[in-house]
């Protein structure tokens, strides 16, 4: 058994001179690459046939360097990041849900004196990696489940 569903994601950047380039995959399938197109968000919108079970939306910061950071006395004053401002299956808003994800890094990070490889609950991704959102189909039985 398998179900079409609209996925629609809107993300946007913060930048001071390049700007982040992404891709968005549904479990390992890639949906799309791209750049920030500038101060407004992208948003895209596509729809797939996925089979019973689960699934893993997947958004992907691409081109993060250190010099895209810049630090003055121990403070960022300026950064890159890629922002996940919505996503929405089926016209339904995730809002809360889209909480529910593991920002995995591609490689660790020294945060705060502690190495960082994955954040839970994340949405503005600061280092290159993979932001993922599991869900499963049917959707609405999951959607349920989770409200």
């Amino acid at each position: 058994m398998s179900e079409k569903l609209g996925f629609s994601v809107k993300v946007s950047g913060t930048f001071w001179d390049k700007r982040p380039s992404y891709s968005i995959l549904l479990d390992d399938d890639l949906i799309i690459e791209s750049t920030i197109n500038g101060v407004e968000s992208d948003i895209h919108n596509f729809e797939k046939e996925l089979d019973q079970g689960p699934h893993v939306l997947k958004i992907r910061l691409n081109n993060k360097e250190s010099s895209d950071t810049i630090l003055e006395n121990g403070k960022i004053v300026k950064d890159m990041l890629l922002n996940i401002e919505s996503i929405t299956i089926d016209d339904i808003s995730l809002n809360h849900l889209m909480w529910e994800s593991k920002f995995v890094l591609d490689q660790p990070h020294l945060y705060q004196g502690q190495t960082v490889e994955h954040l839970d609950r994340c949405v503005n991704l600061g280092w290159n990696g993979t932001y993922m959102l599991a869900f499963e189909s049917p959707f609405y039985l999951w959607l349920l489940d989770k409200i």
